[in-house]
């Protein structure tokens, strides 16, 4: 589903849709895919197998009625405290693969089954606000995975035209970017929330962050084809950009977690990321 933006002669869709099913199907086969070409990577053969259990966990997605009120139609900030979230949280957990899970993982897995609904509102504000406690590191994974999962499906519901065009961050709820996707036919630039994976189309010549249109530059790995960030000076943010045409079937939650050493090289450099990967939560 899109809502489209009129230019001379040319219809380019602004808003995507996420179509939950077919979205956590696709990112499971990417990370599998890629963990495989590596030999077969534990974290990324691990980030695989909790793509699916997100795919499985769909169905544990209540009702779900849009704001009336304006702005946008996915309140971010209060999935924290949604009812919702818990029961999506165990339906996650129970379709997650117990076999092959790092020990951190297990003991996470094993916590978040009893979790009071005060401890997992906690864990979920930490990755909302990109900010975890050290101590729940390995559970905010899980949690998070539940967050896009709630996210994601609410945004699906939604009739595309009801949702207005915005400036900076996902017309839906507000997330910043995880990533971005550069398409191989018409080279238009999309840009995938974070949180809940409605993609917008951005101009290629401009900060995903701070809307700069001068002073950005590209970086790259020599052995890592199709993967690039773009930098601005203005900000000092980054996002990673995947070319869609050098890199077949890249999909941005999936290609993101497996090009940490971009993100080293970047961080090195004294920048930092636009949005959060989810499935790597950070401390604050």
């Amino acid at each position: 589903m899109s809502t489209l933006v009129q230019l001379p002669g040319v219809e380019i869709p602004y808003l995507r849709l996420p179509e939950p099913g077919l979205l956590f199907t696709g990112r499971a086969a990417r990370l599998e895919a890629v963990a495989a070409e590596r030999g077969g990577d534990p974290f990324l053969g691990f980030l695989g197998r909790l793509a699916g259990a997100q795919r499985a966990a769909t169905a544990a997605v209540p009702g779900f009625t849009p704001p009336r009120a304006p702005g946008r139609p996915v309140d971010r900030d209060a999935l924290a405290a949604d009812p919702a979230l818990g029961a999506v949280l165990r339906a996650l957990l129970v379709a997650l693969p117990a076999d092959g899970l790092p020990d951190a993982a297990a003991e996470a897995v094993r916590g978040l089954r009893d979790a009071a609904p005060d401890a997992l509102r906690r864990i979920a504000g930490g990755v909302l606000a990109g900010a975890s406690r050290p101590e729940d590191l390995a559970a905010a994974t899980f949690v998070g995975a539940a967050l896009q999962v709630l996210a994601t499906v609410r945004a699906a519901r939604l009739d595309p035209s009801t949702v207005a065009r915005v400036e900076g961050g996902c017309p839906v709820c507000g997330s910043p970017p995880v990533a971005g996707v550069v398409q191989g036919d018409d080279r238009l630039r999309y840009l995938t929330c974070s949180l809940c994976a409605a993609e917008w189309h951005l101009p290629r010549i401009r900060c995903a962050g701070c809307q700069a249109t001068a002073g950005l530059a590209y970086h790259h790995l020599e052995n890592d084809p199709g993967a690039r960030a773009e930098t601005c000076a203005a900000c000092q943010g980054y996002v990673k950009l995947f070319d869609l045409e050098k890199r077949p079937g890249s999909e941005p939650f999936a290609d993101d977690a497996a090009t940490l050493a971009l993100d080293l090289l970047l961080g090195e450099a004294g920048h930092g990321r636009v949005g959060p990967n989810l499935f790597l939560p950070v401390a604050g």
